[in-house]
């Protein structure tokens, strides 16, 4: 058994309602694809730039802990008898022991150590020395004015052996390592933190057997800033970036660092504190390494600009974008026209099947009326045999038409226009319009607006002028009939040549009606193929739609234009074609 789906015919609006729904649902199937596809891709470009400027901020952490670590090592390199004013060195070529003064006593020795205060030595007994001040400082020297210390040089030396002395003992975890005892296996510098202001430099070394606390006292800032300074100098990031530098003491300020890239050399700048903007893009943080353990450095940015592939990628998906729309805009506006069309051919069929019933039903009734010897009278047969004669020339252009149109469709017509005088013209015009005028009480005003027209010739074919004359008087004609216009002054058709009004090498035949004319919207669609303007199943006008739409074909095949013309009251249409002067 074959079953067979019943599903009635959609009208037009039903048609046009699921056109739209599948317009809407294709270009939600290529537009979500796309914007995922974009979204991930976006991301992932971002992630991908993040992770760039992630790995540059961890590398920058990487050297400020070498760069800090080799600082630290290089002091392991100072002899341990250069802690002492004097030191004994051994000269291989006399082979005698000198007395000279430590490398470590000399007044500029911050230049070695940025922000040094200055170097010190505590033996196990307690008992404090500085390189820079020959002699032993204890709590009663710390007062002494003796007159041994009179030269600017002394005061200096003793200041500054004071000043080492003063900050070591506010170290408690430093005064609790000499009371607990020192031990030796602590021979490698390492940094104490007490002091809010200071870093103390210390190790453990053996002097005479006996282990003694040698060091130094640097500032803070002074140490470690022009270090992150340096390095992010000699860094290249493509946008401003903040680097945040602190410390595990609340007491200790934390330090800001502002790099700008430039095209020369960058620019660092230390800023009191850092702006939110600085905060929005999180890079990098890490606690340094030892010796320095109580500090952490964070590297952060502004919200970083879109890369150039992201720009590009948003303008070639932009541009995919539009395309997408428009040629899903496209489709529905092309799928929309063919409903359009189809549902003009259905009001075409119904348009033709009426025009093509009435006058055939008239022309069977009479004519059997006729055969049937019903009208015996010569009179009444003779209106009979003239409205059988006139319904047949009507269904004789109707089939004209439409075969003719069907033949440009497919492009099968074949049009050869050649010059042709205007009084031809004219003479075709009054001959071939007559019938209609005549018939339905028209008057033909016929006008030549040119000077010496005998001279001038128009690129026609004179059966398809003849059929473009014709439609346009039928038409206005059936319009100016249904509007049932009660005005015989207006029951005329002016004819008139006249020169183009913009191109010279043109002449214009304007066919003018005098009926109701046409509306603004109507003027734009009054050449489209199956346009009535009102619908099939009400119109009282005759007619398929089909006259100004040949007309328009025809026009072109001669190479002319056609144009329509609102006027009080009436319509004109503007017909022109190439011309050439008998002299040329």
């Amino acid at each position: 058994m074959t079953f067979i789906k019943n599903k009635r015919l959609l009208n037009y609006s039903e048609r046009l309602r699921q056109l739209r729904i599948s317009a809407v649902l294709l270009l939600l199937l290529l537009l979500i694809p796309l914007s995922l596809l974009f979204c991930v891709s976006y991301q992932q470009s971002e992630k991908n730039r993040l992770s760039e400027y992630q790995k540059e901020a961890s590398n920058l952490v990487r050297i400020v802990n070498r760069k800090l670590f080799r600082m630290t090592s290089v002091s392991n390199q100072i002899p341990v008898d250069a802690f002492n004013y004097y030191r004994y060195v051994h000269n291989p070529v006399t082979k005698q022991t000198q007395k000279v003064v430590s490398p470590l006593a000399q007044l500029d020795g911050a230049r070695n150590i940025a922000g040094l205060v200055g170097y010190f030595q505590i033996d196990h007994t307690g008992r404090f020395n500085s390189p820079i001040w020959p002699n032993e400082i204890t709590v009663d020297a710390l007062s002494d004015t003796s007159n041994e210390i009179r030269t600017l040089e002394a005061i200096t030396r003793r200041e500054m052996a004071v000043s080492v002395h003063h900050i070591v003992f506010q170290s408690e975890s430093l005064k609790s390592m000499l009371t607990s005892g020192l031990d030796l296996n602590r021979s490698q510098f390492d940094v104490n933190f007490d002091l809010p202001e200071y870093l103390i430099f210390y190790r453990v070394a053996a002097v005479l057997e006996q282990p003694v606390l040698q060091g130094y006292v640097v500032k803070r800032d002074p140490y470690l800033h022009p270090q992150v300074i340096d390095i992010l100098e000699n860094r290249r990031f493509n946008l401003p970036i903040a680097v945040t530098l602190k410390a595990v003491d609340e007491r200790v300020p934390s330090a800001y660092f502002i790099y700008s890239p430039s095209e020369g050399a960058p620019t660092v700048m230390q800023p009191e504190e850092l702006g939110n903007k600085y905060r929005q893009q999180k890079l990098f943080e890490a606690q340094l390494h030892w010796p320095y353990k109580n500090y952490a450095i964070s590297v952060s940015s502004e919200p970083m600009p879109l890369a150039e592939a992201t720009i590009f990628s948003l303008i070639f998906n932009g541009i995919l974008l539009i395309a997408i729309v428009s040629a899903c805009y496209g489709f529905y506006r092309f799928s929309v026209k063919q409903l359009a069309l189809s549902e003009e051919k259905v009001n075409f069929i119904s348009s033709v099947s009426h025009e093509l019933k009435t006058p055939l039903t008239s022309i069977k009734m009479y004519s059997e009326m006729l055969k049937s010897g019903m009208v015996t009278s010569p009179e009444h047969q003779g209106e009979y045999y003239d409205f059988i004669c006139d319904e047949s020339d009507r269904l004789a252009r109707l089939i004209d038409n439409i075969l003719q149109l069907s033949a440009f469709e497919r492009q099968q017509q074949r049009v050869a226009p050649d010059y042709t005088p205007l009084s031809v013209l004219q003479n075709i015009i009054h001959s071939k319009v007559s019938s209609l005028t005549d018939k339905y009480g028209f008057k033909q005003v016929h006008s030549m607006a040119l000077a010496e027209p005998e001279s001038v010739l128009a690129f026609i074919e004179p059966d398809a002028f003849t059929q473009v004359v014709i439609n346009i008087t039928d038409n206005a004609i059936k319009f100016f009939e249904s509007a049932n216009i009660n005005d015989p002054a207006r029951k005329k058709i002016d004819f008139i040549f006249q020169p183009h009004p913009i191109n010279q090498n043109r002449v214009q035949l304007e066919i003018r009606d005098y009926g109701n004319g046409i509306s603004k919207e109507q003027e734009d669609k009054i050449f489209e193929l199956f346009y009535r303007g009102s619908s099939e199943l009400t119109r009282n006008t005759k007619g398929t739609g089909i006259g100004l739409a040949l007309v328009r074909e025809l026009v072109l095949s001669q190479q002319g234009e056609v144009q329509v013309q609102r006027r009080d009251p009436g319509l004109a249409l503007l017909v022109s074609f190439r011309l050439k002067r008998r002299d040329e």
